[in-house]
Parts: structure tokens; sequence; C-alpha cells
């Protein structure tokens, strides 16, 4: 048996300070902060993730878009008219397993140039079948991302950024004024219904129950119908105390066997991602400016594993 499990987290902190310095050396000052940070378990339920992919440039494994060029991703499955390939096999995720999402919970992606480098990285739905969730993010209205730009969209609810196979499902990257390196990284959930992750174990249970009702009963009913000098009253309650007996046992074993919480967690794990599957991103900025009377600090990270 195979169990697949997937953990992760997100954590974004941003920070700043704005001091105003009079002639006389006197000054003022305040700070503003902000802390977003989610822990996922293994599940398809809010706050849970089973699934977790990344396409993470590097110097060995570069993910370069040349200028004026851009690449598909299906979100679905990796597959498509352009299939990804980790170096785990088209469409698998980290360990190797078949990957598909039915919901994104979490999207990060990053221009990998540096913030002086020429290149604007455009996000947006493909012109056919497009994830209408990511939103248009290009050079013409202002939202492309310049080099170390960051665009992170996260959904922690039950319902969260759907994907849908052949309708709402591929995401569209576009280098703009020179080549841009990039890279993306997704946690979502294979299944977008609760029920539907334990339905295997409800009908392996159920059918279990019946067969050993069934088995039960049968045996039962033999064994009261056999030979005996009892009189024919006498068989026949024994016969339908036998029957009584077995519907008891099967009801017993029906009530052992049906789906509970943990036979669903059973169930899922044994469809699941892997805590390996995590993946890592951290940014940290700082800057400083001054004047005479007014100064600013500021700084941000972002965690994404």
């Amino acid at each position: 048996m195979v169990n697949r499990s997937a953990t992760g987290s997100v954590n974004v902190s941003l920070s700043a300070t704005v001091t105003n310095t009079m002639d006389d050396g006197a000054s003022a000052s305040s700070s503003i902060s902000a802390q977003v940070s989610e822990s996922f378990s293994t599940g398809v339920n809010a706050n849970q993730i089973s699934r977790a992919w990344q396409w993470k440039h590097t110097t060995g494994f570069p993910r370069t878009l040349t200028s004026g060029t851009d690449k598909i991703f299906d979100l679905y499955d990796l597959r498509g008219s352009e299939p990804n390939d980790i170096g785990a096999g088209i469409g698998n995720d980290p360990v190797g397993q078949a990957l598909i999402f039915e919901e994104i919970v979490a999207i990060l992606i990053k221009n990998e140039n540096t913030n002086t480098t020429a290149g604007d990285l455009e996000i947006e739905p493909a012109s056919t079948n497009g994830w209408t969730a990511i939103g248009t993010h290009t050079v013409a209205n202002g939202g492309s991302l310049k080099g170390g730009g960051v665009l992170l969209k996260m959904q922690t609810a039950e319902a969260a950024f759907d994907v849908t196979d052949a309708s709402n499902h591929r995401l569209k990257l576009t280098a703009n004024g020179g080549d841009v390196n990039y890279s993306i990284w997704i946690l979502g959930r294979h299944d977008d219904e609760e029920s539907s992750s334990s339905s295997s174990s409800s009908q392996s249970s159920s059918s279990s129950s019946s067969s050993s009702s069934s088995s039960s009963s049968s045996s039962s009913l033999s064994s009261s119908s056999s030979p005996s000098s009892s009189s024919p009253s006498s068989s026949s309650s024994s016969q339908s105390e036998s029957t009584s007996s077995s519907s008891i046992s099967s009801f017993s074993r029906s009530e052992s066997s049906s789906p509970s919480s943990s036979s669903s967690v059973s169930s899922f794990s044994s469809s699941s991602n892997s805590s390996e599957s995590s993946s890592s991103f951290s940014r940290s900025l700082s800057s400083q400016s001054a004047s005479s009377s007014v100064s600013s600090s500021s700084s941000s990270s972002v965690s994404f594993s």
C-alpha cells in the first residue's frame, strides 16, 4: 500500500517604521506591521493540503523564458500541450507520483531576475480554458513582475481556488522586454469534495459488512435446519432464534465497519502526497531612506513551504 500525505505552511511578515526628525534634532516615529501565518495539515478540507509542486529556477536547472515567448501550465495535471517534468516524470510530483490539482490553496510566482535586470514577467489566464483565479498581471495594466517581484495568492477555506480540467485550468507566463528567470510553487488539493475522498473506504467497509452478514445468516440457517429430535414447532422456534441472532451479528458487524473520521483519514492517506513535497522560499528586503525631516525604514519577508 502506498500512502501519500502533505503538510505545509505559508508565512508572510511586513513591517515599517516612519520617523519625522525636526531641525532641532527631536523626532517622532510610528511603526506598522503585519503577520500572516498559516499551517496546513494533510487533507482536503479548510486549512489542509494534499498535494504540492514546484517549478524552481536554479543554476543547474534554469527556468527561463526568452524575451517575447510564453509558457502554458496546465494546473490540473501539469500535462496538456506543454507537459512539465521536474525530474520525477511528466506530470508527477516531487516523489514521482501522478499529480492532480482540483483546488489550489496557495500559489507563489517569482521573477528570479535581479531588480536591475530587464525583463518583466506577465502572469495571466491562457486565452483558451484559462485559469481565471490568477487574474491578469501584464505590462499593459502595470501588474507585471519586474526582477525580484513576487505574486502570492492564498485561499485557506474549504472552497479554495477552483481548477477544472478542460475549462478553467491553464496558466500563461510571458517574458516581456528581456529574458526572465522564474519560479512557481503550488500547494493544493487533489479533491474538492471530502465525501468522495472517503468513498472508497466507505464502499469497502459496506461490502465487507454485507459479505459478513450474508455469511453469518447462511451459516445460522444451515445450522438450524439440520435434523434433530425436536418437534416441528421446536425446530421452527430454533430457526427463528438463529435467524434473529444472525441479524444481530450482521448489525453489529455493520456498525463496527461504518465509516468514521479515522477511516476517512485512512482513505485519504492512501491517495495523498508526501511530506517531502514541501518546498521553501524565503525573501527579505530592507530599505531605508532619510532626509533632514523625514526618514522611513521597512522590512518584509515571505516563507512558503
